[in-house]
């Protein structure tokens, strides 16, 4: 770990321009922050009063701002409403040049918006406008084509998998498929009730949570994590898996060999959205620039330890690994 943390610049620049393909469920979060200072006399709720609003891409779109953020290429695939959210999400990946040749806008679905009012930092309530139900068998042919004309671009895949409609078992076996055709690495950020679909793929980036549920078990213990990964490679036949623990770091799992625990490097954290979505967007980064999976696991740990400071969704930028580099090393 001492080496990659040495070297860690080294790899940034080895990560620059390189392409990644992110699949998956698009989403918006809107923040709407504001302070309390009351009750309200007609229920017992705080009253908000609004300072800002601010629109911050969510979901895929986060994982594809990310790899941006961190001089990255990407190209996205994946389903947003024929609505006004909907074209802002467009316009807003063409001024962060974002590759968007593979979203599709759907007057069938709005685009998925997560709302959420914070006061003093902390997050009050949320509220959700989306469709979850699967795609269409026309939608899902239209977004393999997609994917199999940008896959000759890109060097690695990203499944950004929300449940949200877009990543459905017929879609992602195909995809699956012609990545490994293409010798293209899958990483995946699953959804915990969606496990059986990912067989075959590279890598998976489950939370504790989705892990246990994956491996049907809990995890208590190191020796329950351990179990649970043996379990989760097994059954879906993917070399790799990495089980991200929140303040206690992370756990690569390889194939035929001993796990290998990573420890947090986080300061302080102030919320964890968007946290899954920078692991995924700088392993598959560095994967893309043929880093080793624990190279790319290690600068992952790196990145989430950043963005936990933040408050709401916010991109991991390669100047601010450069900064947690440079602090590990003096400390």
């Amino acid at each position: 770990m001492d080496r990659i943390m040495v070297n860690g610049e080294k790899f940034l620049s080895a990560m620059k321009g390189k392409k990644v393909l992110v699949v998956g469920d698009l989403m918006i979060d809107q923040y709407i922050w504001g302070d309390v200072s009351r009750v309200s006399p007609e229920a017992p709720v705080p009253v908000v009063g609004v300072k800002q609003e601010t629109l911050r891409l969510g979901g895929a779109a986060n994982v594809a701002n990310n790899i941006i953020s961190l001089d990255g290429a990407v190209e996205i695939c994946g389903i947003a409403g024929d609505d006004q959210m909907g074209r802002w999400l467009v316009r807003d990946f063409k001024n962060q040049n974002v590759g968007a040749r593979g979203v599709i806008l759907d007057s069938e679905r709005p685009t998925t918006l997560k709302t959420r009012i914070i006061a003093h930092s902390q997050q009050v309530v949320r509220f959700d406008r989306e469709v979850t139900s699967p795609v269409t068998r026309e939608m899902e042919d239209t977004i393999l084509g997609m994917v199999t004309s940008l896959l000759p671009e890109c060097r690695a895949m990203v499944i950004s998998d929300y449940a949200k409609g877009v990543i459905t078992p017929t879609l992602l076996k195909q995809v699956v498929g012609a990545a490994n055709g293409a010798g293209v690495p899958i990483a995946v950020d699953p959804k915990s009730n969606h496990f059986a679909m990912y067989r075959g793929v590279t890598v998976l980036t489950p939370n504790l949570f989705e892990a246990a549920a994956g491996a049907g078990m809990v995890i208590g213990s190191i020796k329950d994590l351990e179990e649970a990964g043996r379990r989760i490679i097994s059954n879906l036949d993917c070399p790799y898996l990495i089980i991200t623990r929140g303040d206690q770091g992370m756990t690569l799992f390889t194939r035929g060999q001993e796990p290998q625990h990573i420890p947090a490097v986080s300061r302080e954290v102030f919320d964890v959205t968007g946290a899954g979505d920078t692991v995924v967007a700088t392993l598959a980064l560095a994967l893309a620039a043929g880093l080793s999976m624990v190279e790319g696991a290690i600068l992952a740990n790196v990145a989430a330890g950043v963005v936990v400071g933040e408050v709401g969704t916010v991109p991991i930028t390669r100047e601010l690994m450069k900064t947690r580099f440079r602090e590990l090393g003096e400390s």
